[in-house]
Parts: structure tokens; sequence; C-alpha cells
């Protein structure tokens, strides 16, 4: 073969051409591309462009959309208010900010994947900023006729962290294979969700920031997800720990009224006996200021520090304070057990929880179970006493306990007042344990329901054939219920059948490898403890330092 042999300039023009053309045609192919995937949306007074995902081409997502007014320096521990509509088109193919946190739940990933022999540098901190105020909608059809199921998921994180868009909250399968619109919000967390002064007083939020957050996406969703292909007259919320019981709290609140219909608890219900009394978080407030190396701690002086700052040192300072709703008189008029029994509930409800919610954070502590007890009413101390010795080892045994009074009992008193208030309530068992030894140190632990709910197995973890006919199973009882109020499928024979609660013959579904029907597991427990519980509600307002 013979070499051709250019002349020099040649070659300098040919090099030349092709650093112009090149550049170009890449941007060219990019725009081509991105124009391909890109959908715009007229809502919120904006147009968003949002963009078909690459995982599954018939769902849009839109990321990142504002639904109020950055909640920073004189907005900090207000009312959150309105977004101020901007002109032009507006990208919505990005994730933003989540709220200012810490690593509190990357660490929880890191746990679980230690189990499931993972490396902890796998999970990671997304950016965490005060103006965090934004949600994000994957919708599997934009036509406003469709009047597609809205769920909205609320994150957990105990009010002091996680994020709107974990991995495991990617709503793309779920909208998909439901055929829903998923929505997922962000709240303020721990100090700036969760707080109050005494000078907050007179105002007619004093706290309960993050709640009034919620339920003003809630009121966003409400008015624009017709143009995403949703029915706003038909909106699920559903929401895992905190987030649970942050719904449970919205149930009760008369804030939230007629904002959604519907409402999936997947373990919560612990919102009963954890209220904040308002004048606590107040002094909470008042002692975050003497903390402080200032000399004016007034609030005007406390919205002027960075939220870097404030973090920090409530974390330094205040390591155990529980970010709990108060009953603040605006959100919550009186405490959740208290509204939970004298209120009518206008939704329909699914709840459950796992059958070893808090094994993987106990040890065979006698010290740490009597404390637990002790932290009850005298009259149901034998209870969980009782109920912690049937298990073999004492964390099992505090691990029941604490579940039975923390979500077994809850989730059942919930169900006996929505039938009461002639609607429909559903409750399920989660027991399915992984195959390996993740499963086998686990088991059905804290969390381990939601990749199920969403299809969003991480690689790491160990799912089978069982793992992948149970997903579709919940995808298809939670998407049911969203759609109708009934997890049911009257269509289909193939999906067992999950009846409505009945205190008179307490039947739940066991969702596991092998769906069945159960007798509603330590009922007649939890009828002993709830008129204690009822009694004693005034006095079980958590008293915090």
């Amino acid at each position: 073969m013979k070499t051709l042999l250019l002349p020099k300039r040649f070659v300098c023009f040919l090099r030349w051409v092709l650093s112009i053309a090149l550049p170009l045609l890449i941007i060219c192919q990019v725009c081509r591309a991105s124009e391909s995937l890109a959908v715009e949306v007229n809502a919120g007074s904006e147009i968003l462009i949002g963009e078909y995902t690459d995982q599954i081409t018939a769902v849009a997502a839109f990321k990142g959309i504002p639904y109020a007014a950055p909640p920073v320096e004189e907005r900090r521990w207000k009312a959150p208010e309105q977004h101020k509509p901007r002109a032009g088109k507006q990208l919505a193919t990005r994730f933003a900010d989540a709220c200012f946190q810490d690593n509190y739940n990357t660490q929880w990933y890191q746990r679980v994947g230690a189990a499931f022999g993972v490396s902890p540098e796998v999970f990671t901190d997304p950016s965490f900023s005060e103006d965090c105020l934004y949600l994000n909608i994957w919708t599997p059809s934009l036509s406003k006729g469709k009047k597609l199921p809205v769920m909205v998921w609320i994150h957990g994180g105990s009010n002091k962290a996680g994020w709107s868009y974990e991995q495991n909250y990617i709503g793309t399968k779920l909208a998909q294979q439901g055929q829903v619109i998923v929505v997922s919000i962000a709240y303020r967390l721990g100090v700036f969700g969760f707080f109050s002064h005494p000078e907050l007083i007179q105002n007619n939020a004093p706290a309960n920031f993050g709640l009034l957050d919620q339920i003003e996406a809630l009121k966003w969703i409400n008015k624009n997800v017709e143009q995403f292909g949703g029915d706003s007259s038909n909106i699920t919320l559903f929401g895992e720990s905190a987030g649970a019981a942050n719904i449970g709290n919205l149930i009760l609140s008369p804030l939230a009224d007629g904002l959604f219909q519907r409402a999936i608890s997947q373990s919560g219900g612990f919102q009963l006996w954890n209220n904040v009394e308002l004048k606590n978080q107040q002094t909470f407030g008042h002692d975050l200021a003497n903390s402080l190396n200032i000399t004016d701690r007034s609030l005007s002086t406390l919205k002027k520090e960075s939220a870097t700052v404030l973090f920090n040192k409530a974390k330094q300072d205040f390591p155990e304070y529980y970010y709990g709703a108060s009953v603040d008189g605006h959100v919550l008029p009186d405490t959740a057990l208290n509204l939970l029994f004298n209120r009518k509930l206008q939704v329909d409800l699914l709840i459950g929880n796992n059958q070893d919610e808090w094994l993987m954070y106990l040890d065979n502590s006698p010290e740490k179970l009597a404390k637990m007890i002790k932290s009850y009413p005298k009259e149901i101390q034998n209870v969980l006493k009782e109920r912690a010795q049937q298990e073999q080892s004492i964390a099992r045994g505090h691990d029941q306990a604490s579940t039975l009074i923390d979500m077994v009992c809850p989730g059942y008193a919930y169900a006996q007042q929505i039938v009461k208030s002639d609607n429909r309530a559903y409750i399920y068992r989660f027991k399915r344990v992984r195959t390996g030894k993740g499963g086998e140190q686990l088991q059905a632990y804290h969390g381990a329901e939601i990749p199920y709910v969403f299809d969003s197995h991480d690689d790491w973890l160990t799912t089978d054939k069982e793992d992948k006919a149970l997903t579709t199973a919940m995808v298809r009882y939670w998407t049911n219920f969203a759609k109708n109020g009934d997890p049911n499928d009257p269509k289909s024979t193939d999906l067992p059948n999950w009846p409505q609660f009945d205190e008179k013959d307490p039947k739940v579904l066991a969702l596991s490898a092998h769906i069945s029907v159960i007798a509603a597991p330590d009922f007649s427990n939890c009828q002993k403890i709830f008129p204690v519980l009822q009694q004693n509600s005034k006095k079980r307002i958590i008293e915090e330092n």
C-alpha cells in the first residue's frame, strides 16, 4: 500500500476545517436528541420543559419545579409564600438541591448496603440548600382528558433528613406500570421545618413549617396537575416513616381538608403519641439562640445567621432533640390522638408496617428495653413486657414491643376511626426477607418495602423471581387503591383479595413470597392499650429539654 503525502498547507487547512465542523456536528446531534426528548407543559403560569426518560420513554419527567418562594432570610420560619412565576421557558430536567440536612439518610443506606456487602462509598449525599421547596412529576400521559390518579410521595428521614429523589423514589416505573401520575415533594427539615421561638407566638403560623410546606405543595398540585394529565379530584398521599407520620397528621389537620382523597401510610402511626408542646419548641428556639455567640438573640437576628451555623449548632448542642409536629393551634389544633377520636376523617386509608421495623437498630440490652417500656403509662407496661418476652432474644422483644406501640396499634386505631367515618381502610404486614446474608441480618427491616412499591430495587439488593412477583403485586395494590380507594382488582382473579378492615373480625394482608390474609397480629394487645393511651393523651405530649 502506498502512502499518500499531502502538502503541509492542505493538512493545516483540513485540521482547521475539522476543528470547526466536528463541534458543530456534535452540537447539532445533541440538539436533535434534545428536541426528540423534550416536552413542554404550561403550569403555574410558567412554561416548563421536561423530558421523556431514557429508561421508559413513555413516561415524561419534570424535575425541580418550584411550588413556593425560597424560604430564606425573612421567609425563614414563616408559612410558605407563593412562587413568583418566571418569564420565558424554564428547564425542568434536573433535580433541585435537597433541603438542608447532613448525611443522616445516607448513613441508613450505608447501614443497609453493608449488610449486603456494599462499600459505603457507593452512597453519596446530594447538594443541600435552604432554598429547597421544589417537587418532581412523572407522568405516562400529558393528555388532560386522561384524568389519571395522582400519587404524592412524602419521604421519610425523622423530619431531619431525606430528599424527594432518593434512588428508591424515582417514579418512572410506578407511573408507567400503574398508569398514575407520581409526584415527589421536598419540605423543610430539622431546625428549619420543625422549630418555634417565643417571638413566633404572635404569628398565625408559629410552628410546623415542614407540614405547611407539604400543604402548600398539595395546593400547587391541585391547581396544576391536570396540565400533566392528572385528576385533581383524585389525589393519594403515600409515604414512609416520618413521611407516613406527616401524612397521619395531614389527615387530622383542618388545613389539609379536601386537598387529597386517599392516604397510604407505610411504617407510620407513631405521631399519635409523639406530639411536641408548642411551648417546648419555643424553649428550644430560645435555647438555640442562647447557645450562639451573639448578643442580640432575637428572631430577626437568628434569621440572619447562615443555615450552616444554625444547623451545626442545633446538632451539636441538642443532638437528641425530636423534630416532631407540635400542637400549634393552627396546623394541629389539638394532639393527634385527640383529633383522631374527635374528627370525622374524610379519606380512604391503606396502612401497615414491616415485620422487623427496628431490629437493625437494636441490641440485646435489657436496660434499653426496660427504659422503653417505662416511658409508657404503668397500665400498659405489662402488656409491652409480656409481648417482648414472647421473642427469642431481647433485641427481637424490644423490636416487637416498640413496633406494637409505634405502628401496629396506631394503624388499627386509624383504621377503626376511618371506618367509623364511613370510609374504607385496609391494613398490611410486610414480611418479605431478602435472600442471602443481608436478609438474614436485617430481616423485613424499616424501609424494606419501598423498592417493591416503586419497582426500584438497587442492583446490590438480592432480588429474585419471588421479589419481582411481589413487586408486581404491590404496584398493582398501591395503584388500584389510588384509582378508586380499593386495592383489589375486580377484573382480575390472579391478585389475592385484600379484605377491608373490620374490628369485629380484624384481618390484614401479609405481603411476602406468598401473599395471604391473616388474623390481625396483636389486635387483642392493642385493645388493652387504646383506652389507656386515649385517657393519657394529654400527658403523652413529649417533654423536651
